[in-house]
């Protein structure tokens, strides 16, 4: 570990208590809650979470476009799944469940960048294209979904 990484840590170690560093480093790594176990690349973010750079006007004009434009993606995205019923109303399980174990990242969405994020609203087009072919044949699940039918029993 290079002096500026360990510089970093103490700085972090002697302004903070070990509870705060530990649930800090595990809700930013969600695998371990020992400030030693990380990489350099995750102490420096966990030191930017405490101790925050002050940005130019610019950056901040360009940091909040992005969160708009990641925003507007993931809107996208949940809009899709609503259509499909991978998204319903009033549960996120349903969809949560299908990023971690289906979708091309295998991650929440909140956890994907822009990159990411534009291939995964891909993914869902053609998700979204397959289901209405489907839904045109009648008696598939999609059929029925979009129908708003219930599925006939298979007894």
């Amino acid at each position: 570990m290079n002096v500026r990484i360990k510089t970093l840590k103490k700085k972090i170690e002697t302004k903070h208590t070990a509870f705060a560093i530990s649930q800090t480093v595990y809700m930013h790594t969600r695998r371990t809650t020992n400030i030693d176990d990380l990489t350099a690349e995750e102490i420096e973010k966990i030191y930017n979470v405490f101790f925050p750079m002050e940005m130019s006007s610019e950056q901040e004009l360009a940091h909040a476009k992005l969160q708009q434009n990641l925003k507007n993606r993931r809107s996208n995205i949940l809009t899709i799944a609503s259509r499909l019923g991978l998204k319903e109303p009033d549960s996120w399980d349903k969809f949560n469940n299908w990023m971690l174990t289906a979708s091309k990242f295998k991650k929440r969405l909140n956890d994907h960048n822009l990159e990411e994020l534009k291939e995964l609203e891909i993914q869902f087009r053609g998700i979204e294209n397959n289901y209405e072919r489907s839904a045109r044949t009648p008696g598939t699940k999609a059929w029925y979904h979009k129908n708003k039918l219930i599925p006939p029993s298979a007894n």
